[in-house]
């Protein structure tokens, strides 16, 4: 029996890769995802209820995306039938001295603003915050259900309990690759396509390391949140949109925190609350604790909450959850096509890699990203940030080889070398107490160094302040904050 050679193997079927398998049955092009969990899991970065859609960035480039983003979220949602996503604003808020100079220009809220408008206490009269009312909270849950289904209505394939062991070139025809994979631990499986997209998340090494030789240089932060009870009324706890907190950190220890409204699809009065930074960092899922979380990270948001939350119970979290944050050494996405080195004889880009960074919020760009870099070679967004080739200040990579050699008496030991200089592999990160998930400039991979300069540095597509007067909306309004400037 002849196996099926499928336009695209989507091997991952978290939100980017069921988006990837979507947009490319939409062009009806054949395509299949595996996963090697039950969709819908626990085991990546994709569980909970809600994520933050925001288009506050540091880097311009980034702005556009997310603005970009926003018009394919749009049509992902009219195909769909669904809103999955409640745009409920974003506020960031905090001290305006965070790194030097004092804000300057408009749309600003000021700290009695936000004491009126949100559940905090007591806020230090200098501190100031941007709302863009642009930003809001993604149906987490509702977005992974819609994309599976839209993506089978288009004609695509998913098998779920299916493990990817190895991706190779076919030994009759190299512009065919053969995925080996184990159904349900026990079943052997074998699938063909003309391009793979390479999709799962902090997994990506189990599969790049037994097919091509290579791994990445990872830095995954089991990140940790807790959702808390608040007050149902009378005089009840209502947070009217996302928050953030940009504070410098206190006996070395962050505190930036954040928050989400209570949603309307979650369990009424509660309200997720959390430390954006982690204290656990590993190197492999496999290292990851499965049944238990940091308990520093909560205390950090209980004590938090105790101190400058109204109306939300600190004693103990309602529910508290892990996700698994993937990061290269800029925190940025892997988005690219494996170079042709590594493709065994291989076609040239054929295989795509997509890992790391925060990418929740811009799911169906990814998705449409990473179909017309398998379809058509080539995407307007596969942007040189995002290439898998890219190198550090000190100049590591992020490729690094596994090749057998000698190590004492062991023969055909496996040794991990930098593809770049030939020697054994140096990572590119250091680990410290806390790492924190902020995308501000600075802010990445830091430990315990100062977190940023200026915690407003960044770049919004509309803005506006929010008063019981509310000011237009606006573009292109410049602030300066911090050592920073900003467009607005």
């Amino acid at each position: 029996m002849l196996t099926e050679v499928f336009n695209v193997v989507v091997v991952g079927g978290g939100p980017v890769g069921l988006a990837a398998a979507y947009e490319v049955g939409k062009t009806g092009a054949s395509v299949i995802v595996l996963e090697q969990n039950n969709f819908f899991n626990q085991a990546g970065s994709s569980n909970d209820l809600a994520r933050m859609f925001r288009t506050m960035y540091t880097e311009d480039f980034m702005a556009d995306l997310a603005k970009d983003a926003m018009k394919l979220w749009d049509k992902l949602e009219k195909d769909s039938g669904s809103s999955l996503r409640w745009m409920s604003g974003l506020l960031n808020f905090g001290d305006k001295n965070f790194g030097g100079d004092s804000p300057e220009g408009t749309l600003m809220v000021t700290a009695k603003e936000i004491e009126e408008r949100y559940s905090f206490k007591n806020p230090p009269p200098e501190w100031i915050g941007l709302f863009a009312p642009d930003n809001g909270v993604i149906n987490v849950q509702l977005l992974l259900r819609s994309l599976l289904s839209l993506a089978k209505d288009y004609g695509a394939e998913a098998k779920q309990h299916t493990r990817v062991e190895r991706i190779i070139p076919s030994t009759t025809d190299k512009t065919i690759w053969e995925v080996h994979a184990i159904r349900h631990d026990t079943d052997p499986a074998l699938f063909k396509a003309k391009r793979i997209v390479i999709a799962s998340g902090a997994y990506v090494n189990h599969v790049l390391r037994p097919s091509f030789g290579i791994f990445l240089d990872l830095d995954i932060w089991e990140m940790v949140a807790s959702y808390f009870n608040t007050n149902p009324g009378l005089n009840g706890t209502i947070f009217p949109s996302m928050w953030f907190q940009f504070v410098p950190n206190k006996h070395r220890r962050s505190q930036l925190f954040y928050g989400f409204p209570t949603v309307p699809w979650g369990p009424p009065n509660v309200t997720r609350i959390a430390v954006d930074a982690v204290t656990r960092r590993i190197k492999d899922p496999g290292e990851r604790l499965t049944n238990v979380v940091n308990p520093a990270d909560i205390r950090d948001t209980q004590v938090f909450i105790k101190k400058h939350v109204v109306g939300v119970d600190a004693t103990v979290p309602a529910f508290t959850l892990s996700c698994l944050q993937t990061n290269v050494f800029d925190n940025m996405f892997v988005l690219d096509y494996l170079p042709k080195e590594y493709l065994a004889g291989g076609a040239e880009k054929s295989v795509l890699v997509f890992t790391a960074g925060w990418a929740m919020k811009f799911v169906p760009l990814l998705g449409k990203t990473l179909a017309e870099m398998a379809l058509d070679g080539k995407s307007d967004y596969a942007r040189k940030e995002f290439e898998i080739t890219r190198k550090d200040k000190k100049g590591k990579g992020i490729i690094k080889r596994v090749v057998r050699g000698k190590r004492g008496d062991h023969s055909m030991m496996m040794e991990e070398l930098d593809v770049d200089d030939e020697v054994e592999g140096e990572s590119a990160f250091t680990y410290e107490e806390q790492a924190s998930g902020s995308s501000i400039r600075e802010c990445q991979n830091v430990g315990n160094r100062e977190y940023i300069r200026g915690f407003v540095n960044v770049r919004l597509q509309t803005t506006q302040a929010i008063s019981s007067t509310p000011l237009p909306s606006a573009t292109s309004i410049s602030v300066s904050v911090g050592l920073h400037h900003v467009t607005l």
